[in-house]
Formats: C-alpha cells, sequence, structure tokens
C-alpha cells in the first residue's frame, strides 16, 4: 500500500501506526508529558514526581509498598523518587509502629509549598489540553482511557 501523505523527505515512513491505538497513545503520552514538564515552574518536574506527592498527600502514613500499588509502579523506580524528594526535603520517612521493616511517607512543609505550587502549574498544563478537546471531549476522553485501563484487569 502506497502512503499518500505527505512528509518531508528526511521523515520516516511510519506505514499505518496512527492506525494503532498503543501507537497514538503513547505519542499523545509524550506530547502531554512534555506539556505537563514545561508548564511546571517548581520543585515537582515529571508527571510521576506529582503523582507520588499527591498520592503521600492524600494518604500521609502510606508505606513505600502501599505507594507503589496504589500508583502501579515498581518499588526501586519509587524509591529513587523519595530519596530525591527526601534529598530536597519534601518527604520524610518515618519507620513504622507496627514494622520495622517498612517506611511511613509523609510530606513536609517545603513538601505541602511544592505540590501547592506543582498543582497551580498543572491547572494551566489541564486548561491548555481542555482547550484543545473542549470540556465535552476532554470528559468523552476521560471516560475512554478508564475503559482502556481495563485491560490491566484481565
Amino acid at each position: 500500500m502506497i502512503n499518500a501523505r505527505r512528509r518531508p523527505p528526511e521523515s520516516a515512513d511510519l506505514g499505518d501506526l496512527d492506525q494503532h491505538v498503543g501507537y497514538m497513545l503513547r505519542r499523545a503520552q509524550l506530547a502531554v508529558f512534555a506539556h505537563f514538564t514545561a508548564a511546571q515552574s517548581g520543585l515537582v518536574a515529571r508527571p510521576g514526581q506529582f503523582s507520588v506527592l499527591a498520592v503521600i498527600a492524600r494518604n500521609p502514613g502510606l508505606s513505600q509498598s502501599q505507594l507503589c500499588e496504589a500508583l502501579g509502579i515498581k518499588r526501586a523506580n519509587l524509591v529513587a523518587v523519595i530519596d530525591h524528594f527526601e534529598s530536597l526535603e519534601l518527604v520524610r520517612r518515618d519507620s513504622s509502629a507496627t514494622d520495622r521493616r517498612s517506611n511511613r511517607l509523609q510530606l513536609t512543609a517545603g513538601g505541602e509549598r511544592a505540590l501547592k505550587k506543582a498543582v497551580d502549574d498543572l491547572a494551566k498544563h489541564e486548561a491548555r489540553i481542555t482547550s484543545l478537546l473542549g470540556v465535552a471531549g476532554r470528559a468523552a476522553l476521560m471516560k475512554q482511557l478508564a475503559k482502556l485501563c481495563e485491560l490491566g484487569d484481565g
């Protein structure tokens, strides 16, 4: 099949990749994450970092294992994020009173300020997405993405 789409001569022919959900999700994710990062002006630079702070804020005393499970991330990846936040004095690890092998996570006052700044910056990012999709389009996308998350359930 000949691809009739115009493209600059130096770019590769992607064929029908733009017809595959996974490929387009990944391209959209890259664009959304890049825009998120550009919109952030504080200590939180990446979407994953934001998620970690936001969940800790909503669940003070959460264990690292519980946080990994909630966010669907590997423990080794989380440890690096928590180490980074601890070095910036945004998060602290408290020993669990019931399990000495477990740490309970808390935001510090600095972490609360950093999260507030990130939330303010996030509002600008989300507004840009809504301006591209429209309110109804954004709502429909969120509904469809939630359905796609069900693929991981079975």
